[in-house]
């Protein structure tokens, strides 16, 4: 599930890693960069940034509680990233507002099967 960031940082679009079991809560990510994609990818984005198994369970367990907002595990990536990810803390912290979009969906959500995963996670401080 790393196509993308190994994808960007190679410059070329490569596809799964034959030793990635694609064992992700994030169903979402589990497909590949396709002819359509990649080139947006290559040619607009500044980053691909990846954040822990953990950080996405804390963080969709995060916006379910404090938000009251049910959203995947796909759309927690983003809100680990911009919690837990120290390339995004050092890199985009300083520009200045302090505003960071996040685009949050829900779709793509076992609540039974995440919520087993969020109850085993160890307790933290957030």
């Amino acid at each position: 599930m790393d196509d993308a960031a190994r994808s960007f940082a190679s410059g070329q679009m490569l596809g799964h890693d034959p030793s990635n079991l694609l064992n992700s809560v994030a169903d979402g990510l589990k497909t590949t960069l396709g002819p359509n994609t990649w080139p947006i990818i290559r040619d607009f984005a500044d980053d691909i940034l990846t954040v822990s198994e953990e950080d996405i369970l804390r963080s969709t367990k995060l916006v379910w509680e404090r938000m009251k907002i049910l959203i995947e595990p796909s759309a927690g990536v983003g809100v680990a990233v911009a919690l837990f990810n120290e390339t995004f803390a050092h890199k985009y912290a300083g520009l200045g507002s302090g505003k960071v979009g996040i685009v949050l969906c829900g779709g793509n959500v076992d609540v039974s099967k995440v919520s087993i995963l969020i109850s085993e996670l160890p307790p933290t401080s957030l």
